[in-house]
């Protein structure tokens, strides 16, 4: 991994609000209003998870992986990113930057298609 791209969040102490809103506003511009329900947990290497269900009119359960951004924001990554935001919107992190997984899995900042 390299200083230029996001790295896991380790720490999550006061951080808790600030995922839950970012997965709340990630899920919105994806698919409209849902109303969400968060389980927080670490995984053995000590990175942050959350695991969301969806209920609703849309109805499901997608986890994330909880990043710190190198510019200082935090970035949630639904795992596994569905296709289609993968090439067409990139999911945006709290600092504005927008990310993606390339066609390996490797996560790369997001590039809009032309």
């Amino acid at each position: 991994m390299t200083a230029d791209l996001p790295v896991p969040l380790t720490d999550l102490r006061r951080r808790a609000p600030i995922a839950r809103n970012l997965i709340q506003a990630v899920l919105t511009e994806l698919l409209g209003p849902v109303e969400l329900k968060y389980d927080f947990y670490r995984e053995w290497n000590g990175c942050w998870k959350v695991r969301v269900t969806i209920v609703g009119a849309n109805t499901g359960k997608l986890d994330f992986t909880l990043l710190d951004t190198p510019a200082g924001g935090m970035l949630a990554m639904p795992r596994p990113l569905p296709e289609r935001w993968r090439v067409q919107t990139g999911i945006a992190a709290t600092d504005g930057s927008r990310w993606s997984l390339d066609a390996a899995g490797q996560l790369v900042r997001f590039t809009p298609p032309t």
